[in-house]
């Protein structure tokens, strides 16, 4: 079908319905296509209403083609104000967009005093499609200033996932201030670029990230398959700039350039169990300064080794036969050890450019809840570390010193005040409407003999349950089953919000997300303990504000 439509104002209106048929709808002006879509036509009221920013197009006349029905056509408005779709059930503390499809974080820099966020996006539907790049920031977590897209699909692909990265040596020539940001054309993966195949291109801001402009030609050619997700990044003990690309199945190319431009094949990786979404940094252990290169991948698989500039000399495992790779992510998994991607997670986490020593990284939780203008949300963010365990250096992850500032209120209380600590204690910590949360708990085992009686603890929070076991040295938790590792006091931080919990514990080596099975904020938090002794604080949290 085709049909034509005067604008007259600055936006237009298109009306998404969940559920209902995909349509490829393409948008013309004078014979040029400017815009394709995929999206849900259906013929019923919208669910939410998304927008295209049509105020270049004042006056003249717009052809909307594709295999939609009238009806759906009849619901297009063209009005001088963005939609506003009432929210439901917003999480209180994680960030999510206004409306539509959110999943990996892009681009993530720090620049001018303020932490730019870019994540894949779909403005025209709540699942994944028509890959855009959208843009939040903050200075403090706390706050946040959302902004419209900023990186938009085309005639040679979607704009997959990229990093960002300031063009200090002016490279470019756009100033020392510009960022440029590399990200893959995903050609081939719309009706409108399958005469086209997956590329690295570059984008770039000369005002601080606000708006985004594209270079016309492509820094990487198609290499093979759906090469793509390149990792930038400028190494100052080799004067050189560095690239990480998945190429395809458990393979990683490292690429090397002195323009940010030209580049050349260094070197080529296989890590069995590793795919997508690279990150590649430096940590060093406070504990005795040693420093190991992190190459991390989508799943929060990730292995350590020594870099030159040149290559990433991987760590072996103890046999020596392959290279040694460890998981930070408490993710359920199936018989073949394969992420059950049916389950909330964290997933596709990136860190910031420009913070220095301070390694902060933020992923993609695969929250998908009905009845929600919006899928997807953010994590929290978190600060790395490098930990030396018994086992070796491992990757530790903490909540960022940010979020206590959220805290409002604050409730403790006793694990170990009764004399007879082995029998069953049971205590009411909190009870409210529309709260998040984050509790504390610091505990240990209050038996004389580790074979006499429980020891364990029971946290109901908002009817979902943490059961802890010192017994086992293991959380239960909906699908979840997290090991404890063995220590003389055990340190967990839940944050309940609406969407989801983040559990940090054993200090930060173990890092898992799960459902919040009331899919509410509202209501007790209640433990039962035994054989404990310890203490638990609750601190009532305040909403992070949004704005435009």
């Amino acid at each position: 079908m085709e049909k034509t439509i005067r604008i007259t104002g600055k936006y237009l209106w298109i009306p998404i319905t969940p559920g209902a048929k995909d349509s490829i709808v393409s948008f013309y002006m004078s014979g040029v296509k400017i815009q394709e879509m995929c999206i849900e036509t259906g013929e019923d009221k919208p669910h939410f209403y998304a927008w295209f920013d049509a105020a270049a197009y004042q006056g003249d006349i717009m052809t909307i083609e594709g295999d939609y029905k009238e009806k759906w056509f009849e619901g297009i408005l063209v009005r001088d104000k963005k939609p506003v779709n009432p929210g439901r059930k917003r999480p209180l503390i994680h960030y999510a967009p206004e409306f539509g499809w959110l999943n990996d974080p892009n681009g993530l820099i720090y620049d001018n005093g303020v932490y730019h966020i870019y994540h894949q996006h779909n403005p025209y539907g709540v699942k994944w499609e028509n890959m855009h790049w959208a843009h939040t920031s903050t200075r403090d977590f706390l706050s946040y200033t959302q902004t419209e897209d900023v990186l938009f699909p085309d005639e040679e692909g979607p704009a997959f996932s990229g990093t960002a990265i300031l063009d200090q040596n002016n490279c470019l020539g756009l100033g020392t201030d510009a960022i440029a940001y590399f990200y893959t054309s995903a050609g081939g993966r719309s009706h409108w670029s399958k005469k086209h195949r997956f590329t690295q291109k570059v984008a770039v801001s000369t005002d601080h990230g606000k708006t985004l402009k594209k270079l016309e030609e492509s820094v990487l050619p198609h290499i093979n398959e759906e090469n793509r997700d390149p990792k930038v990044f400028y190494h100052e003990e080799s004067g050189s700039y560095i690239m990480v690309l998945y190429i395809s199945d458990d393979t990683f190319y490292f690429f090397r350039s002195k323009d940010l431009i030209h580049w050349e094949k260094m070197q080529e990786i296989i890590i069995p169990g590793m795919w997508e979404c690279p990150d590649f940094f430096p940590l060093t252990c406070e504990g005795d300064g040693v420093k190991k290169w992190v190459l991390w991948s989508a799943d929060g698989y990730y292995c350590l080794g020594d870099f030159d500039g040149k290559y990433f000399h991987a760590e072996k495992n103890k046999e020596g036969d392959a290279i040694a790779r460890y998981q930070l992510y408490n993710i359920i998994t199936d018989g073949e050890n394969k992420a059950d991607r049916n389950f909330v997670r964290p997933y596709a986490a990136q860190i910031f450019k420009g913070t220095g020593d301070r390694i902060l990284q933020l992923s993609w939780i695969t929250s998908v809840k009905k009845d929600r203008n919006y899928a997807g949300i953010l994590s929290l963010p978190g600060e790395l570390g490098l930990s030396k365990t018994t086992e070796g250096y491992r990757i530790c992850i903490n909540p960022a010193k940010e979020l206590a500032k959220l805290r409002s209120e604050t409730f403790s209380e006793a694990l170990d005040k009764k004399e007879e600590t082995l029998a069953p204690c049971f205590a009411s910590l909190y009870s409210g409407e529309g709260q998040a949360l984050e509790i504390e708990l610091a505990f240990s085992d209050a038996r004389q003999l580790k074979s006499k009686g429980e020891s364990y603890i029971k946290l109901t929070v908002f009817g979902t349950l943490f059961s802890i076991d010192l017994f086992s040295r293991e959380i239960k938790v909906g699908p979840h089953r997290i090991p404890l590792k063995e220590e003389k006091e055990h340190h967990l931080r839940i944050y309940a919000d609406m969407d989801v919990f983040e559990l940090f514990a054993c200090q930060g080596l173990t890092y898992a997300v799960t459902d919040n099975e009331s899919d509410s904020v509202s209501g007790s938090v209640e433990i039962e303990y035994s054989g404990i002794k310890g203490d638990i604080k609750l601190h009532a949290l305040r909403k992070i504000r949004i704005s435009e």
